[in-house]
């Protein structure tokens, strides 16, 4: 298994993480650090780099935006992973998908890598 350290964009629920730490993943949702509940986006960006997280987010055009400005930068993130609803519903199934898909994504070693972007797909 892959040690890929995940960090859950606030708009996440906490459930997802404790479902991918029930399945041995390193994944902590904002939510559950009251430290980084409500912190502007690019102070979260900056968190995740600094503790080598990959930040899984529903947000995509804010966080698209700093992806391109902090490249133009030069600076490193651990890596962004962005989620559509389009992908995953907001339903009733929304964390157990989720919680799948990041799984799979670790395992198969299919997360973006360092200073990249990538969109996560339903297995």
């Amino acid at each position: 298994m892959s040690a890929s350290r995940l960090l859950l964009d606030e708009m996440l629920s906490s459930k997802i993480a404790e479902q991918l730490r029930g399945r041995g993943h390193d994944a902590v949702a904002v939510t559950e650090q009251a430290d980084l509940v409500s912190l502007p986006d690019e102070v979260l960006l900056a968190v995740a780099a600094a503790e080598r997280r990959v930040l899984v987010t529903l947000n995509i055009g804010d966080f698209a935006a700093l992806d391109a400005a902090w490249a133009a930068q030069g600076r490193e993130h651990a890596g962004l992973v962005f989620l559509t609803t389009s992908a995953f519903p907001q339903n009733c199934g929304f964390v157990g998908a989720v919680v799948r898909a990041l799984h799979i994504a670790v395992r198969d070693g299919r997360l973006p890598g360092r200073s990249e972007g990538r969109f996560l797909r339903q297995p």
